[in-house]
């Protein structure tokens, strides 16, 4: 299976001064079953990552996969808070992304009975005022794990 995340966006993205990071975005992931045969996708978690620490997880619905298709998947969804810690350096980062509209998110695809998932680098905007300041470029996830952005 080749997954692909199509489409993301943050509406929330603040981190505050006792270290929690409040957050609203979507993904939007597509699969595709290269196979002739049909598949059943498992249990799915979706587990985001900022600056190498983990701050959310949302479970994804089993879905069959018919053979040679490709599925665009219902919405994911990560809201809520978290305590993550940022050094300096990665505190910087993070102004600066904010600054620029434009969030720098990893996602990692944990898949039951099958090895991990990795998406790497999303460069997701954030949404002011209910205005796109940019647009989301489609990124292809690998089974090649390339260290945390």
């Amino acid at each position: 299976m080749e997954f692909i995340i199509a489409d993301a966006s943050i509406t929330e993205f603040n981190f505050t001064s006792d270290n929690t990071l409040y957050y609203n975005f979507k993904l939007n992931i597509s699969v595709r079953n290269p196979n002739f045969d049909n598949e059943y996708m498992r249990t799915v978690q979706a587990i985001s990552f900022y600056k190498g620490n983990k701050f959310a997880a949302v479970d994804m619905v089993d879905h069959k996969l018919y053979g040679r298709t490709t599925n665009l998947l219902r919405p994911v969804v990560f809201y809520g808070n978290n305590l993550i810690k940022l050094n300096a350096q990665k505190f910087i980062e993070y102004e600066n992304e904010i600054q620029l509209r434009n969030i720098n998110l990893d996602v990692k695809l944990d898949i039951q009975y099958g090895e991990p998932i990795y998406c790497l680098g999303l460069r997701v905007p954030l949404i002011s005022n209910k205005k796109l300041e940019s647009t989301f470029n489609v990124t292809k996830c690998s089974r090649e794990y390339q260290g945390w952005g």
